[in-house]
């Protein structure tokens, strides 16, 4: 198979990775610190938290500690340049390297913050693949800006969109004609979507498995 006029964009949280794994990943970086720094056993109190239903956790983690409320900006940054602890999704590595073997040309699209989103691409062993996040490009989803910049990257090639959330995710790449595929192999998410989407927010297709992204791809050769 040559799929090499095509460009495969993946977002990155909850389509190449969970972003419930990456949560707990800072949030233990986070109680790691404050174990360190103030001499204060804190190992899971902040997850415990959270899982409690605590939506204000760093506030919380503060009124805990006796210290002052803006001292959860610190814990927030902790949290966001952390370096994460977190692994590709289930079938993704296998996934990239046939769309490699192809000669299908690879990127992430994915809103965020450069650092924070570049730690985890390194994490992951992705930092290689061109990016376009949010914070870097002064555009976010559902903004077309980033659509049409890998498009100019990559004049007349046919072009696919990989993510997880019909909120926001395929409004723009839809608009440009993109085949567009909804990740729901990754479960439970942070973000469940709403019960009623509108046709134009559904990406063309919606996958349980990474495996079948090939072959969708392929079908649309014919």
């Amino acid at each position: 198979m040559n799929l090499k006029n095509w460009v495969v964009v993946f977002d990155l949280d909850d389509t190449l990775i969970s972003e419930l794994e990456y949560q707990r990943s800072g949030i233990a970086a986070v109680e790691a610190a404050i174990t360190s720094l103030y001499g204060i056993p804190f190992d899971g109190r902040i997850q415990h938290a959270s899982e409690k239903g605590v939506k204000d956790i760093w506030g919380w983690a503060c009124e805990q500690l006796g210290l002052p409320t803006e001292v959860k900006t610190s814990f927030l940054w902790i949290y966001r340049l952390h370096s994460p602890r977190i692994q590709l999704a289930k079938e993704i590595e296998s996934l990239l390297s046939q769309l490699i073997s192809y000669d299908a040309k690879l990127a992430i699209l994915s809103d965020g913050r450069s650092i924070t989103q570049r730690l985890k691409l390194l994490a992951i062993g992705l930092e290689s693949l061109p990016l376009f996040i949010s914070e870097d490009n002064q555009s976010a989803k559902p903004e077309i800006d980033r659509f049409v910049a890998i498009e100019n990257r990559w004049p007349g090639c046919n072009y696919a969109y990989i993510a997880d959330n019909p909120t926001k995710d395929f409004l723009a790449p839809r608009f440009r004609n993109w085949l567009t595929i909804g990740a729901s192999w990754i479960s439970p998410r942070v973000h469940s979507p709403p019960d009623k989407i509108p046709d134009h927010s559904q990406p063309h297709q919606w996958l349980d498995c990474p495996s079948n992204v090939i072959s969708l791809i392929a079908s649309k050769c014919k």
